[in-house]
């Protein structure tokens, strides 16, 4: 499946690219360091499949460039890219909302886990 061509898809595609471009050219210090952790965390936690393959299978877009982007994967492997605040929130075991995919998120022992979602299409395929 291919994802949509929108303003939101473009606008993380390259946002994504260009944190991967400034990685691969060792200038990571010039990511916030919250974004940096959320990298290295939603690589750590993303679908091995995707990994594997290098691009995602629910969109087609390629790894790790989509994990640096402010994107939520829609399977769901994790949340849109998080606020310092939420962030901090969030790996200390506090719930958050992703508005855009109407989810609430938990993190339990390092992996997300979906808590509430208004799809119970994404509440069966997250226990898979």
């Amino acid at each position: 499946m291919k994802a949509k061509i929108n303003l939101l898809n473009i606008k993380s595609y390259l946002v994504g690219n260009f944190r991967y471009a400034i990685y691969e050219n060792r200038w990571s210090f010039l990511i916030r360091r919250h974004i940096l952790e959320q990298i290295y965390w939603r690589i750590e936690v993303m679908d091995y499949v995707c990994y594997k393959e290098g691009s995602c299978i629910m969109c087609g877009c390629t790894t790790t460039a989509l994990q640096m982007s402010n994107k939520a994967c829609e399977k769901p492997c994790y949340p849109t890219m998080l606020s310092k605040d939420n962030w901090n929130t969030f790996r200390s075991g506090g719930l958050i909302k992703d508005i855009r995919l109407q989810v609430i998120w938990k993190m339990v022992n390092k992996k997300p886990e979906v808590v509430y979602s208004s799809n119970e299409l994404i509440k069966i395929t997250h226990r898979l």
